[in-house]
């Protein structure tokens, strides 16, 4: 079953040189002691695969700001993203401790948020 992780409406900065993602979020991803990057692989709407770089401050810094890096500009600039879009993050579990995780860009027309293919 998915399950929605976050929702990030886009800012500038993320359209132009990272994602970063809610503080809350970053419990649910899997870092080994001492890790402060981990790949994040995501499917989107019409089934490709992207590879994300997420990583947070070293050194136990209290706020950790966690960031969307890899191929993150490369899938806004596939996608035609600009602020004030959106991207809808999920996860599934696929067995075990796998998980599969999908990423899906939307854009607000008329009032309806509808899907960017």
């Amino acid at each position: 079953m998915e399950q929605h992780h976050f929702t990030k409406l886009l800012s500038p900065t993320d359209t132009s040189h990272r994602l970063t993602i809610p503080r809350a979020s970053l419990g649910d991803f899997k870092f080994s002691t001492g890790q402060h990057a981990i790949n994040i692989e995501a499917t989107d709407t019409t089934e490709q695969q992207w590879t994300f770089n997420l990583s947070i401050r070293r050194n136990n810094n209290p706020n950790p700001r966690p960031v969307f890096t890899g191929q993150w500009i490369r899938f806004v600039k596939e996608k035609g993203l600009t602020a004030g879009d959106r991207i809808v993050f999920s996860r599934q579990q696929t067995g075990g401790d796998s998980v599969q995780y999908r990423i899906r860009a939307e854009r607000k027309i008329f009032n309806y948020w509808v899907n960017v293919e």
